[in-house]
């Protein structure tokens, strides 16, 4: 009786483990996966406002429009192109001729943004993109007046929520407009075009 029972457990284990050599690997059937994400970031038009201090008759702002320098970022992207993907993204963005034409303080910005977003797939190889995260900007980086020099300039720091549309056929590129908020009217807005690859993801 011994030897049946010890036959019927190898004949079980020799079965299972021929199994799983036919079985395709784990990595065919995923309904899902991660990939790194590189991207460059192209502005358009931009316009940050610092939160507004006691003392200022008006919040301090500054703008440009066609930015030389493109902006760097990278993330993970995971999830299936056919369906919905979810994306993890930070990037930098240096805009060295940004200012405000009407009361010049100084020149130059840098803003970076740090984002959660969703891709939803509307036919063929076009997508629209939703998502939101923080963005810490600051105005005012260079070549600033006598005057405003002997006033602090931090970073500071608005919530946004980004809108895109895009293609994707190897690599992506996208149309967005990210728009930001946070308290005593410091305010981001952000038009540009976005630029980049991921590893394939599984149809």
């Amino acid at each position: 009786m011994k030897n049946i029972l010890l036959i019927l457990a190898l004949l079980i284990i020799a079965n299972n483990i021929s199994i799983g050599q036919d079985a395709p690997k784990l990595n065919s059937d995923a309904r899902f996966r991660f990939s790194p994400m590189l991207f460059i970031d192209y502005s358009l038009y931009h316009w940050y406002q610092k939160p507004r201090r006691s003392m200022d008759r008006s919040p301090k702002s500054m703008g440009q429009v066609l930015n030389v320098l493109p902006g760097l970022g990278g993330g993970i992207i995971l999830g299936k192109k056919t369906t919905l993907l979810f994306s993890l993204e930070a990037s930098v963005k240096y805009f060295p001729f940004s200012l405000d034409l009407e009361g010049y303080e100084g020149m130059g910005a840098v803003s970076f943004p740090v984002l959660a977003n969703f891709r939803i797939p509307l036919g063929g190889f076009v997508f629209m993109q939703v998502g939101g995260g923080v963005q810490w900007s600051q105005i005012n980086i260079h070549n600033r007046t006598a005057a405003n020099q002997q006033q602090p300039n931090p970073f500071f720091m608005t919530y946004v929520g980004e809108l895109a549309v895009g293609i994707e056929e190897g690599v992506f590129i996208l149309y967005f407009a990210r728009f930001g908020y946070n308290a005593n009217q410091s305010t981001t807005l952000d038009i540009g075009l976005r630029i980049g690859l991921h590893s394939a993801l599984w149809d």
